[in-house]
């Protein structure tokens, strides 16, 4: 129930089908800042997990395993696409792809970023970042 509360008071209400979708995900502005919200408070990232194989974001991992109290091979586990919070439903990715609209191409900004919608913090967020707000999923 306090799911449901927390999507409710996130959804757009402008009245049009977009009002079953969350609000960060029609309101790129909005979006941006609750991203924002999450790298100054949750330690989203790292920037480009695609650096990763090559060391390239060795200080990030050590830092967040610090913040656990765990290993750096531990922590790398811990992804949004593994988390509790992270929506990639049907119907989220159909709000997201609406919110994109015709500002570029959906599918490809969605399919290309693993893209899905955060829960916890009300932004769209990309399947290989963490944060600390991170639930395992069962």
């Amino acid at each position: 129930m306090a799911y449901d509360r927390l999507l409710y008071k996130n959804m757009s209400g402008s009245g049009g089908p977009e009002d079953s979708c969350p609000r960060a995900t029609m309101n790129i502005d909005l979006n941006i800042d609750n991203r924002q919200r999450a790298l100054d408070e949750f330690m989203y990232g790292p920037a480009n997990p695609a650096q990763d194989d090559v060391g390239g974001n060795a200080e990030f991992w050590q830092s967040y395993a610090d913040k656990f109290n765990d290993s750096v091979e531990n922590v790398m586990t811990m992804r949004c696409e593994n988390c509790t919070f992270f929506d990639r439903s049907p119907e989220m990715l159909e709000c997201i792809a609406m919110g994109i609209g015709d500002e570029g191409d959906p599918d490809q900004s969605i399919e290309g970023g693993e893209l899905g919608y955060c829960q916890a913090l009300d932004f769209k967020c990309a399947s290989q970042r963490v944060c600390f707000a991170w639930a395992g999923r069962r």
